[in-house]
């Protein structure tokens, strides 16, 4: 079934939503239901929306109309005025473009009649397994057979493609929030310097990711490589560490020095016997001779023969070996300098990636120049102990040389720093490899935190089912069709193009009574086929008039719903003003056929109604619009069987830019006369604030007066004078009041009724506020003259006196 229709632009229609204009008193969306009614006024819009409608059952958009745009939702889906072709759908619409194509005849005496078969003769095989196979296709409404059985499976399909699509769709959400959801999207990371991220490169990360088997990376490798995209390039560093270790050397000289055996040429016992005095007295010496005669601690005069006493006991030798000490204290004073004043690197010199590796060979650089330092000291607190006792020898120390140790550490300092220096020439490619891992280190945990795999099987399993359900619904309808098509067969066996003609006569004489105009079909010569003719009597109908034109084609059209190629489907069925230039006994025959043989429920041959599976009468159409101009045959069309609660009744306007579908109004619904819709019309002009949402009413206010008073006035002063103007004799004894109302009125409904004598009125907006002025004052008189009537008027458009 249709539920609404939205037209973007196709003919008169421009920028109609329905959901923000077709909505009832609560402000609920109303839609179309089974049973539809539409008044408009000629120019509103009804064949325009028949066409739209008539687009279902020929798979086109009638070629009138440039660009045309609109979206029809039905209860199984949407279909856009682009999409028409790709989907069949039962309906049958009659409106102009049905006549122009079936009854050219009725426009052109050189035109056809496009002839049309229904059932023929009986023939009780053929009929039996047509009925047999019509069994096995079931119904939908009855719920049996290969049609409800379809239904069924199809919206198993439709629920599982569903299910799959939602999937995919959360699925896809997840991606795209990823790739470009602020704040936290790939895109808007700055690491990623990558503005134009979006999903098609997280599916192509994600692909690299799998096929790389690619992991998160731990924090420690992540941090490193996020200060490498940090990093800014550095100036290279030239020097390097260097050092020459003489520790070995010194360590050598100072064992030689130690245990090195030396004797004095006449020795003085208390001094071998006393290193501290020896030391003392060898002090001494250096202060008193050639100084002093005499002793400076006692002052006794110095022995003439001291001095060479002391010289045969210090000798040369103990000298030079003093000197060679005292040298080499020197040398290790030297060398202890060096190793403190050692040159080193600053770990701001080097790239980040390499600093916490140079802190580690610092640290250890550090702990092994104090090693080394300690062997020195070492080296040196012994040779003091021997200088101090020059003719004892001392035992060869053993220290701790960790010389090659120091040489490997500087070694792989200097060894850093190129390749700090290295990095330099090529950072930029370093820190977008960095850049990619952190990157897919990223989508990677993504991958984990969203259980991609687990999704992806999901989506897989789904379509799975869905691949299944699709094949069990081809399956059904590959047997319909069989049936279906062996049904075709079998009544191409029956059909008789004969008896379509008899169908349409059937309508025109015998239920209408108008049996001076048949069809007849007559066989072509040269072929087995047939051809249709209008006749009145024995001879060709030729000058029909509009009211017998009307009359056949409406019976042509119901008399097709029962050809081959229909009859027995369940169709949505749009007639559009079926009554044009008939006269009320035509138009009360053209209602009798609608509720005979269309709108009443179906009937067993007791009367009692075919119910459905839910208890309900079954209709022969599954939904049906009937649109007219024509107020008579409204109210004959208020009269039809409808289904209960399943009916609704719609009004047809023309704005100042559009057509628009609204619900019709209750005064128009609930009462058969044009003069409780007019005096509506006038009261919603009385409110100058209804003159933007109800434009139509304010431009067509003229004529709406003057047919609302021609039909007033007449009823409450019902003469003939055929001397002057009844009209106006009426409108100045109604409105007279010794000022110039009547003269008011009478110039408004002339001049915005007309343009032929007033043409510069169609190059002016509508006066909103002059309207709105006169309406008040046909409502007032109204009222002051019949209180009674008016309230009455009131009651019946649902309105309140404007003037309390």
């Amino acid at each position: 079934m249709i539920e609404k229709i939205d037209v973007n632009h196709f003919g008169c229609f421009s920028d109609f939503t329905w959901n923000a204009e077709v909505r009832d008193p609560s402000n609920n969306i109303a839609r179309f239901k089974k049973m539809n009614i539409i008044y408009g006024r000629n120019y509103s819009g009804k064949t325009t929306l028949s066409r739209i409608v008539r687009a279902l059952e020929t798979g086109s958009v009638s070629p009138r109309y440039a660009e045309p745009s609109f979206t029809i939702t039905l209860s199984t889906g949407t279909v856009t005025s682009g999409t028409v072709s790709l989907q069949n759908h039962d309906v049958r619409v009659y409106n102009k473009d049905f006549v122009d194509e079936h009854l050219a005849f009725l426009r052109d005496e050189q035109g056809h009649i496009s002839p049309f078969a229904v059932l023929g003769q009986e023939n009780k095989e053929i009929e039996s397994e047509i009925e047999r196979l019509e069994a096995e296709l079931g119904s939908v409404e009855k719920q049996i057979g290969l049609r409800y059985n379809y239904q069924e499976k199809k919206k198993e399909y439709a629920e599982k493609q569903k299910q799959v699509t939602k999937a995919r769709e959360e699925l896809e959400s997840k991606l795209i929030d990823k790739a470009n959801k602020k704040p936290t999207g790939v895109k808007h990371n700055p690491l990623y310097k990558d503005v134009n991220y979006d999903v098609r490169k997280l599916k192509a990360d994600i692909q690299v990711i799998r096929d790389g088997g690619i992991s998160p990376l731990d924090e420690s490798e992540r941090s490193a490589k996020v200060s490498l995209l940090g990093e800014t390039a550095l100036p290279d560093i030239r020097k390097r560490l260097s050092f020459d270790p003489a520790l070995s050397a010194l360590a050598r000289t100072a064992n030689d020095l130690l245990t090195k055996k030396i004797k004095p040429s006449a020795p003085i016992q208390d001094l071998l016997n006393d290193a501290l005095l020896q030391t003392w007295v060898r002090s001494g010496v250096g202060l008193h001779r050639e100084r002093r005669t005499t002793c400076g601690f006692c002052g006794n005069p110095l022995p003439a023969d001291l001095w060479e006493k002391l010289g045969n006991h210090f000798n040369k030798d103990s000298l030079a070996l003093e000197k060679e000490i005292d040298s080499l204290l020197q040398k290790i004073v030297r060398e202890k300098d060096n190793i403190r004043n050692f040159a080193t690197v600053e770990r701001s010199g080097l790239y980040s990636s390499f600093q916490p590796k140079l802190d580690v060979l610092k640290s250890s650089l550090e702990a092994a120049h104090q090693i080394y330092e300690a062997s020195l000291a070492t080296l040196e607190c012994e040779l003091g102990v021997r200088k101090k006792d020059i003719f004892s020898e001392r035992a060869a120390v053993s220290i701790s040389n960790n010389s090659e140790t120091m040489h490997d550490i500087m070694a792989s300092i200097n060894e850093l720093i190129s390749k700090s220096n290295e990095t330099t020439a090529s950072l930029a490619e370093k820190q977008k490899a960095a850049r990619d891992d952190v990157r897919l280190s990223e989508v990677s945990q993504f991958i984990l935190d969203i259980d991609l795999a687990g999704e992806d099987e999901k989506i897989k399993k789904l379509g799975t089912l869905v691949t299944t359900a699709k094949e069990v619904l081809d399956e059904i309808l590959a047997e319909g069709n069989k049936r279906t098509d062996r049904i075709k067969e079998l009544k191409t066996q029956l059909r008789d193009e004969r008896r379509g003609a008899e169908k349409v006569n059937q309508y025109l004489g015998h239920f209408l009574g108008h049996g001076g105009l048949r069809l007849s079909a007559v066989e072509e010569t040269d072929s087995a086929t047939y051809r249709f003719e209008i006749k009145r009597g024995d001879s060709s109908a030729y000058n029909l008039s509009e009211g017998e034109c009307s009359l056949v084609a409406f019976c042509y059209f119901l008399a097709r719903l029962e050809d081959v190629e229909t009859k027995g489907k369940k169709l949505i069925l749009y007639i559009d003003d079926p009554i044009s230039s008939l006269d009320s006994n035509h138009i009360f025959f053209i209602y009798s056929l609608i509720e005979n043989y269309l709108a009443r429920p179906i009937e067993l041959t007791n009367g009692e109604p075919v119910l459905d599976a839910n208890g309900k009468p079954e209709y022969r159409y599954e939904q049906m619009f009937i649109s007219t101009h024509n107020l008579e045959f409204l109210k004959y069309l208020k009269r039809l069987t409808k289904p209960a609660k399943d009916h609704e009744h719609f009004l047809l306007t023309r704005k100042e830019r559009s057509s628009a579908i609204g619900l019709m109004p209750n005064y128009l619904r609930n009462y058969v006369t044009e003069l409780n819709f007019l005096f509506g019309e006038i009261y919603c002009c009385s409110d100058q604030g209804n003159a933007a949402r109800h434009y139509h009413s304010f431009y067509n206010f003229g004529n709406n007066l003057r047919k609302f008073l021609e039909a007033f006035l007449f009823f409450k002063y019902p003469f003939f004078n055929s001397e002057r103007s009844d009209y106006d004799k009426r409108v100045k004894m109604f409105f007279s009041d010794g000022t110039n109302s009547e003269a008011f009125v009478q110039r408004l409904t002339n001049e915005f009724s007309h343009l032929g004598e007033f043409i510069d009125r169609g190059t002016q907006p509508v006066d909103s506020a002059e309207i709105a002025t006169v309406a008040k004052f046909v409502l007032k008189k109204i009222r002051d003259n019949d209180k009674e009537q008016f309230d009455h008027f009131l009651l019946s458009i649902e309105k309140t006196d404007p003037f309390c």
